[in-house]
């Protein structure tokens, strides 16, 4: 029971923080696989609320997403 209730907290954890990320960093890290601090539209297909507000989150029109226009995504 201590095992099931052990992986239920991991399990619940992480999915809170892909889902609602802090400040945005730690979904930005995920995104940013090539670590070039932008998440391109490419990137963002692996998580669709991301890439479903993509357009509006890229401030500039740049076709990427910075720190800055990513952490609006945590504002709601």
């Amino acid at each position: 029971m201590k095992k099931l209730m052990t992986i239920a907290a991991f399990t619940f954890a992480s999915a809170t923080a892909i889902a609602q990320p802090a400040g945005g960093t730690d979904l930005f890290v995920l995104l940013d696989v090539d670590a070039n601090q932008m998440i391109s539209a490419d990137e963002a297909k692996i998580h669709e609320p991301v890439l479903a507000q993509f357009e509006t989150l890229d401030l500039n029109k740049d076709g990427q997403l910075s720190a800055d226009e990513f952490s609006l995504l945590a504002k709601g």
